[in-house]
């Protein structure tokens, strides 16, 4: 596995949370064309995380069908905790339901019990703090910082941005304050839920005090599996909740953070933006600050929200998983416990890095030219922006190429123009003759040994082949007879070995021509030369019973023939070395 660094104070905690898996890479460039910030190094066909580019979004694991991008376990030192420490306690993302859907909700608590967890609660409550906190810092043009793959954007991509975003923890962060306030300092607290950028959150220094390892909700899955827990098995039991944070519940959804800070978001408010995915924030942060109408924006990288994060088990319909969520939420007992929160810090920073840009900047024009240029891409018009090498455009993966992201082989279309290139100059050197044929069996394309063999020029293509050579076995395949036909004829003084085939899919038929007049033949070669005599005199034969009783009518077709196989007789056998 790559990409796989381990933090050197503990060696099971992953600093680079998404890896490789490179026995399953596939070279299709799935996870570059799925990566929003191209952060996905293509070498020698594999496609490698590049680190220092990862905004963790787990984008890629989500896109890859052979499974060759996943998030890097954190299983075995969440066991290691709960061996180790006399009090775990676990904060479960409110888009648990999503995964734990209908009773199975209820049933989570105890599940979690099962598997040495000695306090059990809901994210939600960090949620509720972290909304409330948001509020009393709002200005013009706020960003909230609930997303981590977000803050990741935006400090690397987007270091002008780092302003607007509002200076305050995540609900995870802040729920695991909440927890070691509560429970002592010596309580070890582990997150779980659908976030992979959450496994990167934790290793921040300023974090390093609130939660100890992340769990996503499929590494729980598999957890439960191992240890043979069914829900079914398990009993109702409740999560141990303090406080009121009912409407938290509802985070994962898009607009969910604003709907808990209790701000009007049915999408009406020119003030109020939530958006959700990949793509809407890119555009978000595209649009110029001073064209920035809004006072509060929401947004999350996943589509959906967190509900189409990339931790989850299976994919799932993003549009059932906000049924069960609304649903929970719907259902869940109402808390009016009051507790104190004056003692948890929320406060927090961020840093502009935007060194990413930096290396961009770098690749001068005649680079980038030159690049387009040795793909096939130096002309306008020749630059198509498939987008099958996983980039928006011919340009940018030039630039890719330059940089050494990309390989200059991923563009498709350039390496079917070569192939196509490359076959068409075998053909054009090859010593044996070739001809191709319409449907009407008239020639449209011959190379110059064919044309050299029976002496003409491309002023004859669009004739029929019978004009300058015997078609008999053109029209046998042409007629449906045979697929292939093979044999040895005579034209123009060249004894010459002829294959035949047709191309039932575009409607032509080829032609392989070999000139064997120098020949010495082996055993084989005279067996094919005799049975070919012998078919032609059978073919006589039975024209000459079938029409018997017309023999005057047919006899100078009859006596042609004859003579035309006597003839053939004697070209083959003239030879004396045969």
């Amino acid at each position: 596995m790559d990409n796989a660094n381990i933090n050197a104070e503990n060696e099971n905690v992953p600093i680079n949370v998404v890896g490789t898996v490179s026995a399953n890479c596939q070279d299709c460039y799935r996870c570059v064309r799925g990566c929003p910030v191209k952060a996905i190094r293509v070498h020698n066909g594999q496609a490698l995380i590049e680190d220092k580019l990862c905004i963790r979004c787990g984008n890629c694991v989500r896109e890859c069908p052979q499974h060759a991008k996943i998030i890097i376990s954190s299983l075995d030192h969440v066991k290691e905790l709960i061996a180790t420490r006399k009090k775990v306690a676990v904060s479960v993302a409110p888009s648990f339901p999503a995964v734990f859907r209908g009773w199975r909700a209820s049933r989570l608590p105890a599940a979690l019990r099962c598997l040495g967890f000695s306090y059990i609660s809901e994210t939600a409550e960090g949620a509720k703090l972290t909304s409330d906190r948001s509020v009393a810092k709002l200005g013009h043009g706020s960003v909230c910082t609930a997303c981590p793959a977000v803050v990741n954007y935006v400090e690397k991509y987007r270091p002008d941005y780092v302003d607007s975003l509002i200076t305050v923890v995540s609900p995870m962060t802040a729920h695991g304050r909440i927890l070691k306030k509560r429970l002592g300092e010596d309580t070890a607290v582990v997150f779980i839920g659908p976030c992979a950028a959450k496994k990167q959150e934790i290793l921040r220094p300023e974090n390093s005090d609130a939660v100890d390892a992340v769990l996503t909700f499929a590494e729980l899955c598999e957890w439960l599996e191992e240890e043979k827990i069914d829900l079914a098995t398990c009993s109702d039991s409740g999560f141990e909740n303090i406080g009121d944070f009912s409407s938290a519940r509802l985070f994962p959804i898009q607009g969910g953070m604003l709907k808990t800070c209790g701000i009007d978001c049915d999408g009406t408010e020119p003030n109020v933006i939530h958006i959700s995915g990949a793509k809407n924030v890119i555009d978000l942060f595209d649009l110029p600050q001073n064209e920035w109408k809004f006072n509060i924006a929401e947004p999350l990288f996943c589509t959906g929200g967190c509900i189409g994060g990339p931790g989850f088990p299976d994919d799932g319909n993003i549009y059932t998983r906000k049924a069960d969520v609304i649903s929970y939420v719907d259902g869940a007992p109402a808390l009016k416990t009051k507790t104190d929160y004056s003692g948890v810090d929320t406060d927090t920073n961020f840093i502009r890095q935007g060194e990413v840009d930096i290396e961009t900047k770098r690749i001068d024009e005649s680079t980038i030219q030159h690049v387009l240029e040795v793909t096939g891409k130096g002309s306008p018009e020749l630059q198509l922006n498939c987008g099958s090498c996983g980039y928006n455009t011919c340009r940018e993966k030039a630039i890719a190429v330059a940089l050494g992201m990309a390989e200059p082989g991923m563009c498709l279309p350039h390496m079917r123009r070569l192939a196509s290139q490359r076959t068409d100059r075998i053909i054009e050197t090859s010593p044996s003759g070739v001809v191709i044929l319409d449907g009407e069996l008239n020639m449209i394309s011959m190379n110059p040994a064919f044309a050299k063999m029976f002496m003409c020029t491309n002023s004859v293509i669009g004739r029929r082949i019978s004009y300058l050579i015997n078609a008999d076995g053109f029209e046998k395949i042409a007629s449906g007879t045979v697929e292939q036909f093979e044999s040895i004829k005579t034209k123009y003084g060249v004894r010459y070995h002829e294959l035949l085939y047709a191309l039932r899919g575009d409607n032509q038929y080829v032609g392989i021509y070999t000139d064997i007049s120098k020949m010495k033949f082996d055993a084989s070669q005279l067996d094919l030369i005799k049975k070919q005599t012998i078919e032609h005199a059978r073919e006589l034969l039975d024209h000459q019973i079938k029409f018997s009783q017309e023999m005057a009518h047919y006899l100078g077709k009859s006596t042609a023939q004859s003579e035309e196989l006597v003839k053939r007789m004697m070209d083959l056998y003239e030879e004396n070395d045969m």
